[in-house]
């Protein structure tokens, strides 16, 4: 579904050249959920953004289901951690959600459809009608996943989504995205800086290098499928996924 290939960033200016990825290759298939780790600064948010056609690449390519990415393509949604900036206050939670569906020209039977199914698979069906502004943080990252699902995405792009809830509401909204993964099998790439979220969530976790960035391992997360915040934590596996790749960031940041 997702095939990058010598992925390469530089960033130039005022005299200054930052090279951001040296050379990323990672291939993601079809209805997998992989999460991406690594060092603070190491460029995953470059990396997103790369992906997403919102930054052009210095070298190398992004494939989204055998075609070229050059800019933002149709089959494709992004979550941002900022999710108060991407919601517009003036409308309504059921009017932020349609939004993209009205750019990308859906009949309005079927934008209806698709805004109340996104609505229910986040728990949002009775604050269709009130504003951002009423309603909490976590709650108004529902509402950014509710406009992501709502798009019938190839492609579901996040970057630290849940960083600025706090823990309860970050472990309600990590089961939230489960939930809506197993229904919709929509492939998805989440960008964390938190190591414990990574192994939760992921079947696979992409362990970046520092700066200058390459892909430093992958690591297959061998856990039940079922994940439960209190069961799948306890595990002893949970524990010994989790030490390998705080280890091997340690690593990457010496």
């Amino acid at each position: 579904m997702l095939e990058i290939t010598g992925l390469r960033k530089v960033y130039e200016g005022r005299g200054r050249t930052v090279e951001a990825l040296r050379a990323i290759d990672l291939k993601v298939d079809e209805g997998e959920l992989v999460c991406v780790v690594g060092p603070s600064g190491c460029g995953k948010t470059t990396l997103l953004k790369c992906v997403a056609g919102l930054l052009t690449p210095t070298a190398g390519q992004v494939r989204l289901a055998g075609r070229a990415v050059s800019g933002p393509p149709p089959g494709m949604a992004v979550v941002f951690q900022e999710y108060g900036r991407s919601l517009f206050p003036w409308m309504t939670v059921r009017q932020n959600v349609e939004l993209p569906l009205r750019e990308k020209g859906v009949p309005r039977p079927r934008r209806e459809e698709l805004v109340t199914g996104a609505l229910q698979a986040v728990g949002l069906s009775d604050a269709g009608s009130a504003h951002p502004w009423q309603l909490s943080g976590g709650m108004q990252q529902r509402v950014a996943i509710a406009r992501a699902v709502a798009y019938e995405p190839q492609v579901l792009l996040m970057d630290e989504p849940f960083a600025a809830v706090d823990a309860q509401t970050r472990a309600d909204l990590e089961d939230l995205l489960l939930g809506i993964w197993r229904r919709l099998g929509i492939t998805t790439v989440l960008v964390t800086h938190d190591i414990d979220e990574a192994v939760y969530l992921a079947q696979r976790v992409i362990v970046l290098s520092g700066a200058p960035t390459v892909v430093q391992e992958e690591l297959r997360i061998d856990l039940p499928e079922d994940r439960d915040q209190i069961v799948t934590r306890s595990l002893p596996r949970f524990a010994e996924l989790r030490t390998h790749v705080y280890g091997h960031i340690r690593a990457a940041k010496a």
